[in-house]
């Protein structure tokens, strides 16, 4: 589910795209204070406050808001996402894929936000009891079918990850740059805990975007931090955790 954080406005037209260009330039610094400050602070007119900012970020395609599934299924089928293959993402992905490893050695994964199974090709050759890939986009998971990644042991299935309700438990749960397009990605999270097998850990990755500084600010105040680590690439800085559940 990541998307490239300088795609053009879904709804727009070509000539319409200078215009938001410096939208976006002129907004900066009023957005970076919004959650710098203000995204986790209760105060009157709050909610109201809330979906402006959410409305306006929509209407100038800054790449990191909830986005509709029509949406998702057009930019998979027009190919949006073959950047994920691209070679400055590798080292996010083997990333992931060896601390899953280190942690839980051939354990069961959850993968919320998998897009066509990228990260799975990094798993699979370290091994893995179960492999179990969540998008919200049907037409992702059955790229993922169309390439050979399903198997005895590892499946997708097509779902709201904010919603999902997984079978069984997992020993590694990801969530792979997909937070920041949650609605409520703090009380998202909490309830994948009951999903992780005892001693189990969260991984976490998100690209460094003001609003994707402020919710992992949230989701980092509900959990232990067990390690942080940067990664950064010719388009930024991807951050990576790996968190403990609170109970």
């Amino acid at each position: 589910m990541t998307a490239p954080l300088s795609s053009p406005p879904a709804a727009g037209r070509a000539s319409d795209a200078p215009r938001w260009a410096l939208a976006r330039r002129t907004l900066r610094p009023a957005y970076a204070f919004y959650y710098r400050a203000l995204y986790s602070r209760q105060f009157p007119g709050k909610q109201t406050l809330d979906g402006l900012v959410l409305a306006l970020e929509t209407r100038i395609a800054r790449g990191d808001t909830p986005t509709d599934k029509a949406v998702w299924e057009q930019k998979y089928r027009a190919g949006d996402w073959a950047f994920m293959h691209d070679l400055h993402q590798v080292p996010r992905y083997a990333a992931i894929a060896s601390l899953a490893h280190r942690l839980r050695p051939g354990g069961a994964i959850l993968d919320v936000g998998c897009g066509e199974g990228v990260l799975q090709d990094h798993l699979r050759p370290l091994g893995y009891s179960r492999y179990l890939g969540v998008d919200l986009s049907e037409t992702a998971v059955a790229q993922a079918a169309a390439a050979g990644r399903v198997d005895d042991n590892s499946s997708f299935t097509a779902a709201d990850a904010e919603h999902y309700v997984p079978d069984g438990l997992f020993d590694v749960i990801v969530f792979n740059e997909c937070v920041h397009y949650f609605r409520d990605a703090a009380t998202s999270v909490s309830a994948y805990e009951r999903f992780l097998a005892p001693g189990g850990v969260f991984i976490f990755s998100t690209f460094r975007t003001p609003r994707g500084d402020a919710i992992m600010r949230d989701v980092l105040k509900q959990h232990e931090v067990l390690e942080e680590l940067a990664i950064s690439h010719r388009n930024g800085t991807s951050r990576l955790w790996l968190l403990l559940p609170t109970r």
